[in-house]
């Protein structure tokens, strides 16, 4: 495990080779610090291109090996310009981050940058053949497996559940014993979780939303899939809704986060269950194809919970995950709306 220190460190360095790949394609940096901006560096790069401007960037720094999913997941700060540095960007997400407005760099010497007056972008690079040792981009890896996700997600969705004991959490999360002492133990020592006078207490909570978020998409979220359908008859998409949610089903996805905040108008119909309702399905005449109902496998069980809507952290996550800017906008609005979400941001 890394301290803080290290992974400053390793920060530090990272930004150096960048600064030298920037100097390369004829930028002139300059760097500065800033006190608190929220993100995951406070670093501050003004890059002077001579005749054609300059422009103050702030500066994120991802230390892990990164893909397309992880860039599609990433929760990043809204400020802009953005600069985002990593050892090696490949192609694929370079071309997520152009999409998502990211101006990029990376040590190998891939840049894109595009402001008024500039824009430059050399792609295809490899990683340098002897690259620095890799340093992980943060802590409690163990806490961020396919199991560990399911006790995070746990963690997150119920306030009391932290203090509960372990065999608790593991009933509710679906893993052993064994997977829970690991991830407390892993959280606990990153920080996520403190011990208070009426016991264990989640810390940094909306940071921990982030990472899990990242960490669902890659880990978990591809394993729930269990059938699509279309409905031939559009017009009993409130009679099907009914008759599952009957049966013990939850929505998620965009119509949940409508349910949330109205300004997101879904386009399909996620619902979480235990197995596919063959009654249901033959009542509606549904046929299994890419069509807009999907069903999607519940990997919790919480016998008190009789919400129709899926935990809100599930809700944040499947619309960050989904690659749909309209949905990542709508991501960030339920934050801000759902009681939850917004209890996690301020713990």
């Amino acid at each position: 495990m890394f301290t803080a220190v290290e992974q400053q460190r390793g920060s530090n360095d990272l930004i150096d080779e960048v600064v030298r790949s920037l100097t390369d394609v004829g930028i002139t940096v300059t760097r500065r610090r800033r006190a608190d901006d929220g993100a995951t560096s406070d670093e501050l790069l003004t890059l002077d291109a001579g005749p054609h401007g300059r422009t103050t960037y702030l500066t994120v720094a991802k230390l892990g090996a990164v893909d397309r999913r992880l860039a599609t997941a990433w929760s990043l700060p809204s400020h802009r310009p953005l600069l985002l540095v990593a050892r090696h960007i490949p192609d694929p997400v370079a071309d997520v981050l152009r999409a998502r407005g990211v101006d990029h760099a990376d040590a190998a010497g891939n840049v894109h940058l595009s402001w008024s007056g500039l824009r430059i972008d050399v792609s295809g690079r490899r990683p340098r053949m002897s690259p620095p040792p890799r340093v992980p981009d943060t802590t409690a890896a163990r806490a961020f497996t396919r199991s560990g996700t399911r006790v995070v997600f746990a963690l997150l969705s119920w306030s009391d559940l932290a203090a509960r004991p372990v065999r608790e959490i593991a009933t509710t999360s679906g893993v052993s014993v064994g997977t829970v002492h690991t991830v407390v133990h892993e959280l606990t020592a990153a920080g996520y979780l403190r011990e208070g006078t009426s016991g264990r207490a989640l810390n940094r909570g909306g940071e921990l939303l982030d990472r899990w978020a990242e960490a669902y998409t890659v880990t978990l979220s591809r394993k729930l899939p269990i059938a699509s359908f279309v409905l031939p008859d559009a017009d009993r998409a409130g009679e099907l809704e009914t008759d599952l949610l009957a049966e013990g089903a939850q929505l998620g996805g965009e119509l949940a986060a409508h349910r949330v905040d109205p300004h997101l108008h879904p386009a399909s119909a996620t619902f979480y269950v235990e197995r596919v309702p063959a009654a249901v399905v033959a009542k509606y005449r549904m046929r299994p194809d890419t069509g807009t109902v999907h069903l999607r496998r519940r990997f919790w069980t919480r016998l008190d919970d009789t919400s129709p809507l899926v935990p809100s952290p599930l809700v944040y996550a499947d619309l960050v995950s989904s690659g749909d800017p309209r949905q990542r906008e709508h991501a960030e609005r339920i934050r801000g709306a759902d009681d939850r979400l917004v209890e996690l941001d301020r713990s």
